[in-house]
């Protein structure tokens, strides 16, 4: 029997979800939390298999909740369970000691599979952030490998007369591939839009 525990200050949301494990005969829900604070104590007290995370709950949030955890050497696997689809969420969570990353509204199979690949000791990504993460790869491969070395040297913090310098060209031209690659990724034209871009795809690798 696998023991899970849900952390959510919603209620509706704890009951959904009670709801949905129900149709499963292997797993229990042992206990419930409306924040963070009272996820660590239960998650300390009945030492579940996994518990489910909201990321925004009162009093401390669903990475600090990890963190705590992680660092008294909890047996207990984290579901980050979500609104957030974005991709700095996901790796920020994977990062506080997430096993899966899962966004709210998913299928029912999608939660049962999340489960069971948790409990192998194996990691697990939503559907909808795999592929803003395929998506993410697909665009930094239609870029040029002159165009990636502008984006590893503007995450170094190097200006455009710097880079100029690095790759033997005037200002002008590295402006120009900057707008470049901001049609091809579609970003917007501010100088924030690119470094972003940069640092979430690990452009510095």
């Amino acid at each position: 029997m696998i023991k899970i525990l849900l952390a959510d200050d919603h209620v509706v949301v704890r009951e959904g979800l009670r709801l949905i494990l129900s149709r499963f005969s292997d797993i229990m829900v042992v206990a419930e939390a409306g924040d963070g604070n009272e996820a660590v104590e239960k998650i300390r007290h009945y030492q579940p298999d996994v518990a489910f995370l909201d990321i925004t709950m009162p009093h401390m949030d669903g990475f600090e909740v990890m963190k705590v955890l992680n660092r008294e050497k909890s047996d207990t696997r984290f579901i980050v369970l979500t609104m957030h689809d974005s991709i700095s969420y996901y790796e920020k969570a994977m990062k506080a000691g997430a096993s899966a990353y899962l966004v709210k509204g998913c299928s029912t199979e999608e939660f049962k599979a999340c489960i069971e690949a948790v409990c192998r000791g194996e990691n697990y990504v939503s559907t909808e952030i795999r592929k803003q993460l395929d998506q993410a790869d697909n665009e930094s491969h239609t870029l040029t490998p002159r165009e990636i070395e502008v984006l590893k040297l503007m995450v170094e913090g190097n200006t455009n007369k710097s880079i100029a310098g690095v790759l033997c060209c005037s200002e002008k031209n590295v402006e120009k591939l900057k707008t470049n690659i901001r049609k091809k990724l579609d970003l917007p034209s501010h100088y924030g839009a690119l470094l972003s871009w940069a640092i979430r795809n690990k452009v510095f690798l």
